[in-house]
Order: C-alpha cells, then structure tokens, then sequence
C-alpha cells in the first residue's frame, strides 16, 4: 500500500484533505497509546500524524511507509500526553532575573514543560526571549505573560509602582497597551489600590491574576473577578473564625514590620480555621469561576527538606545560585520556629486543596520556580505529585497542567488535549501517568511545535544546561 493511500485511509477519520497534497515535512508517531486528558482513558494502538506544527490526524491504521519528508517515530507501548504547561514561573527578571536562557527554557522542555505562563518579571526581556522562541533561535515553551508586578512603590524593569487608584488604574492601561497578557498583582498593595486595579481590568478586559493582598479578603477577590489566586494566598484568612481580628493584627504587622507578630497571627490562622467557612468560600469560587493555582511544590520547599536537594538536579542549577540552594543553610537562616511552621501550614495547604477539588474548584499546576529549591521543569512533576497527595485523582491531576490550563487560557482550539487541529506539543511517555503520576517523569521524547527530540536529544540538551550551568 502506499504512503499516499494510507493516508487517505487516516483521513477518513479526521484529517482535512489538504494533506494529500502536503510537500512539507511529516512527522507520524505509530502504535502509540494516547491518554485521553478529558475522560481520563488511554486510546491503545493510535497513528498521529503531524505537519506545519499541528496534528493533521489520529486514527488506528496499519503499516506506514517511508518517504523523504516523512519522519517515523515507533512509539509501540508508549504513551503520549499532552504538553505539561507550569501555570506559574517566572522565566525572566523577578526570580529568574539572573537565569540564562540557554538553562531555564531547556530544562524545561527536557521536562516535558511546552507551555508556561510566566507571573511577573521583564517584559521587553520576556518578549526577547518569546521571539527568539518562535523564530527557533532558541528551544523554549510557549510562553504568556504579564510582564512587570504591580505593588506599592517606584517602578523599573520588572515592577510598576502603584501608589495611588490613579496611578493603579494607569497602570492596567499601560500595561495592555504593552501588549501583556494579563495582570499579575503582589501581596503588598493597599485595598484602594487592589480595587482600582480589579475595576480596571473589568473595563479593559484583561485578566487578573495573582496574590490577594492582606488587607482584602479572598472572598472579595472572587467577586471582583480575579481570575486566578496564586499560593492559596488569602484563604486561610477568609477562612478563620476569626477573620476580622486577624486581618487587622496582620495588616498591622506588616505596616510595622512586626515579624513576632505575624507569625503570632499566621499560627492563629491554622488554629482558627472554620470548615462551614471554607465550604461557603468554596462554593464562591466555583460560581464565580476563581481558579486556584496552589503552588504546592513551592510551599513544601519552604520547609528545605533534604530530598528537595536531589543531587542529579543540583547540577542543573546555576553555580552561583547553587550555595543558596543548599537545604542546611536555609534552614539555619529560617530557624526551627518558621520551619516547623511552614511544614504544618504546607499540610493544611494540601488537606485544602483536597477540599476544594472535592468542592468542584478549578485548580492548575503551578511551581513558582525558580525559587530556591523549586528547579524549571522538574519541579512540576513534584507539583504533580502533590496534588495526587492532596486528593485529586491522577487523571485530575494531569488535567491541571494540560485541559486546564488550555482551558483557564482560552485556548482549548490549540493546546491540552491530543487531538486534530491542535498545536504538536506531545510528551512521550514510557509508561502509563494514569495507573501513577510519577510516570510522567519517565520522558522517551518531546515534541515541541511538531519537532521532535528523542530521549538522546533530551540528554544532549541536558548535557547543555549543565555545561551553561557551571559557568560563574
């Protein structure tokens, strides 16, 4: 049989007819196992095919011929997944200030990362970077960002400094007039200034996304539409049965800078917290469409446990980063107080987390990487993990950094799911993520915007990020 037939035999399931006539370059990947994030279900025995950096079809056909534009990729038990997007990093100023591009972008590729929404930093250096992308200068995930923070103060590359409603609102416009994809807000701001913003960002249509500030309640953030609360900032609070009382002792605190004090308050939080509260707060997001992005892997790595600092990954990080990442000296800088602090509000994290996916709550995965401890790519099959520990099925899981995402972003047409007409962002997997999430670690291959990169490409690409790593 040839090429030619066989393809029309796939297409009479999905593809459109242009194919035929394709001259450009083709990629199939035969035999494969697609896991299908929607039902949670694995499709066995699957062809893709793809052309222009999209699937043209999916279809269960038989033998494939070679041709000179036509690249076969035997992917016999195998599994294929959709692109991992990390829902928050920073890949460019803030965090990342210092990362070379030539390590964060590749390490999270090698991951299995091909989408990114990056929460704060430089934003000509982000649109640098997201060009260089494109144009394939540079191996890199699709990237959507906000560009600079919004936060009380003076302004410069990654921060826009906000100090009045005014100046708030100003702020929104500018930033949309930047071309930015939506606007990321800090902990810091003043409520006139958070209700501005919000107000504005209603007007001009732009999405809201970020932390909710001390002095405003969670709840008030669903109502004004913030589209998604970053770190579960904010609930413990709106969840205390002593919700008025706290806020005022911490806003306090902070203006004060009163470390005993806060931390007095954030312990009362976890000894307050109010289950008919919570499932009231709940029940608002879900009908308000507030999305949660927990940053579950960042909370745990404020305890600096020791099995954060895998020695195999450490030498991922850059050298001059790498003294700062050391476990032991970040716990002798928190001190045993904090420590024990944040291991008890990171459990209580995931014990809500559970809840408010029990509760019908929108969750995405996100890391915050690079914090310290918190590694580009790796760090969000930790994310991963954890939300499985937290309650959510394996299935949720992934769909929370595949459907999600596509879906939070409004781009369901092109990412999240293996299917026609989509954008080629495959991850290859050796083994099944829905019999154990930890399999979306076992990486045989990427694709990336329809090209492939083998595991052996991978570990040269790793390999790279070494070398670039090493460098002062």
């Amino acid at each position: 049989m040839s090429f030619g037939k066989l393809i029309f035999r796939v297409l009479l399931f999905l593809a459109p007819a242009s194919l035929l006539a394709a001259s450009g370059p083709i990629l199939v990947l035969t035999n494969a196992n697609i896991v299908d994030v929607r039902q949670g279900i694995v499709l066995p025995g699957m062809t893709v095919v793809i052309r222009n950096g999209r699937i043209d079809a999916i279809a269960k056909v038989g033998m494939i011929q070679t041709g000179r534009n036509i690249k076969i990729v035997n992917a016999s038990g195998k599994y294929v997944i959709p692109g991992l997007w990390d829902m928050h990093v920073h890949s460019a100023g803030g965090p990342a200030a210092p990362w070379d591009e030539n390590v964060i972008y590749p390490l999270l590729v090698a991951n299995g990362v091909t989408g990114i929404r990056d929460m704060g930093g430089d934003f000509k250096l982000i649109e640098d970077r997201r060009k260089k992308i494109l144009r394939g200068d540079l191996i890199g995930p699709t990237i959507v960002a906000a560009g600079p923070f919004l936060r009380p103060g003076k302004s410069n590359n990654e921060t826009v400094g906000v100090n009045t409603p005014e100046e708030a609102r100003q702020a929104v416009d500018d930033l949309k007039k930047r071309g930015v994809d939506f606007i990321k807000i800090l902990s810091d701001l003043p409520r006139a200034e958070y209700f501005a913003i919000a107000e504005q960002c209603t007007k001009r249509k732009i999405p809201l996304a970020g932390h909710v500030p001390e002095s405003v309640s969670a709840l008030e953030a669903a109502h004004v539409s913030q589209k998604s609360i970053e770190h579960l900032s904010g609930i413990l609070l709106a969840c205390s049965s002593q919700e008025t009382q706290l806020r005022t002792q911490i806003v306090e605190a902070i203006a004060k800078q009163d470390q005993t004090a806060y931390a007095a308050a954030q312990t009362a939080l976890l000894d307050t917290y109010n289950t008919d509260k919570a499932q009231q707060l709940f029940a608002v997001f879900v009908r308000e469409h507030t999305w949660q992005v927990p940053t579950l892997a960042w909370w745990q790595a404020q305890t600096a446990e020791d099995d954060f600092a895998n020695p195999d990954h450490l030498r991922f990080v850059p050298a001059w980063a790498r003294k700062d990442w050391n476990p032991e000296a970040l716990r002798k800088q928190a001190g045993a107080e904090l420590l024990n602090r944040m291991k008890v509000t990171t459990q209580r994290y995931m014990e809500i987390v559970g809840a408010i996916n029990h509760a019908g709550v929108r969750l995405l995965a996100g890391t915050d990487g690079p914090d310290p401890l918190v590694l580009p790519g790796f760090s969000l099959h930790r994310e991963l993990e954890l939300l499985v520990a937290s309650g959510l099925t394996r299935a949720q899981a992934l769909r929370a950094a595949t459907l999600s995402p596509a879906t939070f972003l409004d781009k369901i047409a092109d990412y999240g799911t293996v299917e026609h007409g989509h954008v080629a962002d495959l991850v290859i997997l050796d083994q099944d993520p829905l019999t154990d999430i930890r399999h979306t670690q076992k990486i045989d291959g990427v694709v990336l915007r329809g090209r492939y990169f083998s595991r052996g490409d991978l570990d040269k690409m790793l390999a790279q990020v070494e070398a670039a790593a090493k460098k002062p």
